[in-house]
């Protein structure tokens, strides 16, 4: 019985199925009736599965997905692609369906009264935009021809027919408005209110919660301009332009302007993230002295302002790219990119007026912002989500590809790839003299460490970037890109010099302020502890690295050991790297790199205390890969006591006893050679030969130890200068801010009372002499 209820995605098929009949049918009052009852049922749906988490966030149930299906939303999503299809192929015989359904968003998105909508649903239904665009799109690919002038050679640029073109260009407006209408949505949704009608802190929660449905609708308008432009289509890119630029116009009412900051580029949409009085603290070194705070509407419109400038130069770089790369047969990509960065309208009014030409240094600045927008490999960050958009953006460009198959990707994944267009930007703006106070405007953000997101490392990422573009000036520059500059009047050479200059310079600035905070600042007290901690617990409680031995026992300095003084000395290291935090890019394992060398110099000190006691000097009639010597070792090994362990020369010796290891049995002498399981073998040990381990190590050729793997008892540490502890460390400097990390021990060894022999070879020469002797 239950197999016979319909499921929700089957009744909005069965919905859609009826009105894209009435599309069929060009019957429009019937459609609306129809398109009506579809959105009624889908918002229903929405509604009734709306719900809120524990802490209070709004949740819904549609959201929900299995191992094997995608979200309910999304299926419900999903069936409005083939009813834009069909109502775009009537485009020109009745445009009322196509204009109808421009407002599916507006009618899915929940009213005053309505449950709010999580932010992934509300996404889901702002995407229906770029969905019905991309069905426009298609339709203007389908009815494209080649455009030839008369008198002229063809030119690869596309055009719409005449009757087409009318309609197209008659139906974009009511578009776009349609898509930018949805803005007034977003006070009621979120229950923005005037004024004195809301006490800060929920205004500014409110606007919080309604961040993501304002940065979805602005990557959404970027999405529809990419689209237009890589379709070749001027009309839908001149409309989508427009709109990017005069974004968000419905809302600009509450957008309060009046706020005015030292830094306002130091704003991000994370101080959204912040309760009110947080978000009020974190601001205002941003701001000028004896200034009121902002309002959450002036610290708000200052957050939507710099995010849209964000959007619109990647997508401005992103478009340039296209034509750098050859990616399009016309330069669409290059002309609508200068008309973002000029603000460029076709019908300016007095609420868009553009300032004479693009400011250098604004360029600059918004550029040096991506910089500073936070981690771009961590979830949900602002830089992440940068990237996110480049990488949604160029994967409309992606090739064809057979399923199945490995290929390399052909598209961006991040903003990293935008830098030969960033470059372009600013070499078409550069000054021909002058820097237009981008080298004082950045000598004063280095100056303010303080006030920057992440700190000395915001600089380090500034600095990074400023040193890709001065490699990629120094290279030659791709043809593409020679031919884009080339149709500016400046000449290319004197610019790149300029740019040079401007970029050395701005280097400069942050380095010389960098040196200075570093001159002045100590090595962090609490750094330098935790290394000397650390590197202590691994000394008295780790295993000792010594090579050679087993079973070492470690421990604290007994009575009447005769600990001796021992120094680990790190040279070159940067006073940087012991700041916290640090200023520079020090390996992620600085402080454990410190310790594990420790306890290998500990042990080697251990080694070298051995090789100065006494040996027992052998002579043995042949060499070590020979059988002889082996029935010479036997009376010996008992000797040496438990585990006998054999270090011969690693360059003579211990080259020859590896061949043993690869060479036929029938060439192998008479003896038995094994190997040890990888888990049980030491650095440098080759073989285990009659039973005992051999080796290698810098000894001479044709000299070898034998000894037990028993004769060192332990290694016993003795307290420093400072009661209690057991290591001292020290950062010595020296010059360019560099010196050396000193670690001292003091160290008692307790050996057993085992022989060790000293075995001596026969030179090759002397060999024969010897055996007739013996």
């Amino acid at each position: 019985m239950r197999d016979n209820i319909a499921r929700p995605e089957e009744i909005l098929e069965e919905l859609v199925d009826k009105t894209v009949a009435q599309i069929e049918r060009q019957a429009p009052v019937a459609f609306d009736g129809a398109f009506a009852e579809l959105t009624r049922y889908h918002r229903f749906l929405l509604a009734l599965s709306a719900s809120r988490t524990l802490d209070g966030k709004a949740f819904n149930f549609a959201e929900l997905a299995g191992m094997a299906w995608s979200p309910p939303h999304k299926k419900w999503i999903s069936q409005y692609r083939r009813l834009f299809e069909r109502a775009a192929n009537r485009l020109v015989d009745d445009d009322h369906f196509i204009r109808s359904l421009a407002y599916t968003s507006m009618r899915l998105l929940p009213g005053r009264e309505d449950p709010e909508l999580s932010p992934n649903v509300v996404n889901a239904i702002l995407d229906l935009g770029p969905i019905l665009v991309s069905r426009l799109e298609a339709w203007v690919t389908k009815r494209t021809v080649v455009q030839t002038h008369e008198g002229q050679s063809a030119e690869p640029r596309l055009a719409l027919a005449g009757s087409d073109s009318k309609a197209f260009a008659n139906l974009l407006p009511e578009i776009v408005g349609a898509w930018e209408s949805l803005l007034h949505q977003v006070g009621p949704m979120y229950r923005w209110q005037h004024g004195d009608d809301q006490a800060e802190e929920d205004r500014w929660a409110a606007y919080g919660r309604s961040w993501e449905f304002l940065r979805q609708h602005l990557t959404n308008t970027a999405y529809c301009l990419a689209l237009a432009v890589w379709n070749e289509d001027k009309i839908g890119a001149s409309a989508f332009r427009e709109a990017l630029v005069r974004w968000p116009q419905a809302i600009n009412h509450r957008l309060d302007d009046r706020a005015r900051f030292r830094h306002r580029r130091l704003v991000f949409p994370r101080h959204l993230n912040l309760d009110w009085p947080d978000a009020t603290a974190a601001v205002a070194p941003l701001g000028f002295e004896h200034m009121p705070k902002p309002t959450p509407d002036q610290l708000f419109a200052t957050v939507v302002r710099g995010a849209k400038e964000d959007v619109l130069i990647l997508t401005a770089a992103l478009l340039q790219s296209w034509t750098l790369n050859s990616k399009q047969a016309s330069d669409i990509g290059a002309r609508t990119a200068q008309a973002l960065l000029e603000h460029s309208l076709d019908e300016p009014d007095v609420l868009h007026r553009r300032s004479e030409g693009v400011s250098f240094r604004s360029l600059f600045l918004d550029l040096i912002r991506f910089e500073l927008s936070g981690e771009r490999f961590q979830d949900g960050s602002y830089a992440a989500q940068l990237d996110q958009l480049v990488a949604a953006l160029d994967n409309m460009t992606e090739r064809r590809v057979v399923p199945g198959r490995v290929y390399t990707p052909s598209t961006l994944h991040g903003r990293e790839g935008l830098l030969l267009s960033e470059l372009s930007f600013l070499l078409k703006y550069v000054p021909d003299q002058g820097d237009d106070g981008v080298t004082f405007r950045i000598r004063a953000l280095a100056r303010e460490e303080a006030i920057l997101p992440e700190g000395d490392y915001s600089l380090r990422k500034i600095l990074d970037w400023l040193r890709q573009l001065e490699t990629t000036l120094a290279a030659p520059l791709p043809e593409s890109f020679l031919a884009i500059q080339s149709k500016d009047e400046k000449n290319i050479g004197s610019s790149v010099k300029q740019l040079n200059e401007v970029i050395k310079a701005a280097i400069d600035a942050i380095e010389d302020e960098r040196r200075g905070r570093l001159a002045a600042r100590a090595p962090d007290p609490g750094k330098l502890e935790r290394i000397r901690a650390s590197i202590e617990h691994a000394l008295l409680t780790g295993s000792p690295q010594v090579p050679f031995f087993a079973d070492v026992q470690v421990g604290r300095e007994a009575a009447g050991d005769p600990a001796e003084w021992q120094d680990i000395v790190f040279n070159n290291i940067t006073k940087a790297s012991l700041l916290e935090p640090p200023m520079e890019n020090s390996a992620s394992n600085f402080e454990e790199f410190l310790t594990t060398v420790s306890q290998e110099r500990a042990g080697t000190y251990a080694w070298h205390a051995f090789t100065k006691r006494p040996r027992t000097k052998v002579d043995i009639g042949a060499r070590a890969e020979e059988e002889l010597f082996w029935r010479e070792l036997v009376p010996l090994v008992p000797q040496v006591g438990p585990d006998p362990v054999l270090v011969v020369s690693r360059n003579a010796e211990g080259r020859a006893l590896r061949r043993f290891l690869y060479s036929p049995a029938a060439d192998l002498p008479n003896l038995r050679i094994e190997q040890r399981p990888r888990d049980q073998r030491q650095a440098s040990y080759i073989a285990t030969v009659e039973g005992v381990d051999v080796f290698g190590a810098d000894l001479e050729p044709r000299v070898a130890w034998l000894f037990s793997a028993r004769k060192l008892n332990a290694v016993r540490y003795g307290e420093t200068d400072t009661p209690g502890c057991f290591v001292e460390l020290a950062f010595e400097q020296g010059e360019d801010m560099r010196g050396a990390v000193r670690v001292r021990i003091r160290q008692a060894l307790d050996w057993s009372d085992d022989p060790v022999f000293e075995l001596h070879a026969p030179d090759p020469e002397d060999q024969d002499e010897w055996l007739s002797l013996s």
